[in-house]
């Protein structure tokens, strides 16, 4: 196999990696998600993953319900630093 294809191919195997494996030796999901509810105390995970912000950045970004309410939390975390980059309250009409 000649070198250009070598890193065409590389190149398209690095687009097609999930952002699993590009997350890897970084935040953990376990790791975020416990950051994520320390925020919302007795509260859970209803939804969550990893996603890309509108910055093309990734984050973990999950759904926390609050006890006694029909809202949730929806908060975002770095998947690389684990910092919390937003926690807003979301009403069930804004889901």
């Amino acid at each position: 196999m000649n070198s250009t294809l070598r890193v065409i191919s590389l190149a398209l195997a690095l687009t097609l990696l999930p952002d699993t494996l590009l997350a890897a030796d970084r935040v953990s999901r376990g790791r975020a998600e416990t950051t994520a509810l320390q925020l919302v105390p007795g509260g859970a995970i209803v939804s969550g993953g990893l996603e890309k912000d509108k910055g093309n950045k990734l984050v973990w970004a999950f759904d926390v319900s609050i006890p006694g309410s029909r809202n949730v939390k929806a908060i975002a975390i770095d998947a690389y630093t684990g910092m919390v980059l937003s926690n807003t309250l979301e009403a069930p009409e804004d889901r």
